[in-house]
């Protein structure tokens, strides 16, 4: 490390309000020799694309409701879970979602909560879109604390024919709603709901 540089320690990662299931992740980038600097200038870490992109290429499905794109984030789709491993349809669900988005370009619209203990980042996902898509802002649903406004029904501008995977999952029956209470209805929860009731 040269001179006059700070030096990049945990406590000053937690201090830009990084959840700490991500910072060993982000100190190992750091030795790696990744340049933090851009940690530093944001208000948000969650405005950083290359933690939270608009889209990407699927490299690797882990199993019905999580993957993996080719810059190596891990998203886990929001308001569902599938089967776990052990689990009679887990291969199924895994094999399904393989099926939508394996090594095709999806796009991650965010909601309220947008990553998890895990470092996952949570998203609705889309593919077949005619363009790229223009999503609502993440905290669109939140009024107040308690208060949410009603849930979107339709698809957003730019992938009006698309599909939204996180409902296919549900609709093919290999998922189920996952409430996150706690936070609040999400963006898509009613009309996945309707699909699972």
């Amino acid at each position: 490390m040269t001179k006059g540089k700070k030096r990049w320690t945990k406590a000053k990662i937690a201090g830009l309000r990084i959840p700490a299931v991500l910072i060993p992740g982000i100190l190992l980038a750091i030795a790696l020799g990744w340049n933090p600097t851009r940690l530093a200038k944001v208000d948000n870490y969650r405005d950083i694309k290359t933690i939270f992109p608009d889209s990407g290429i699927v490299s690797h499905v882990n199993d019905g409701d999580t993957f993996e794109l080719q810059n190596g984030v891990v998203i886990r789709m929001i308001d569902i879970d599938s089967p776990d491993r052990g689990d009679k349809n887990y291969e199924g669900a895994k094999d399904y979602l393989g099926k939508l988005i394996d090594g095709k370009r999806i796009y991650l619209e965010y909601d309220r909560i947008q990553d998890d203990k895990y470092g996952r980042v949570l998203a609705w996902v889309w593919i077949n879109c005619e363009t790229a898509p223009i999503f609502l802002p993440a905290e669109y649903m939140r009024l107040s604390k308690n208060e949410s406004r009603e849930g979107l029904q339709e698809n957003p501008e730019g992938c009006k024919k698309g599909i939204l995977v996180n409902e296919a999952m549900v609709d093919e029956g290999l998922a189920r709603v996952d409430q996150l209470n706690d936070w609040g209805a999400l963006k898509y929860e009613a009309r996945l709901q309707k699909l699972n009731p």
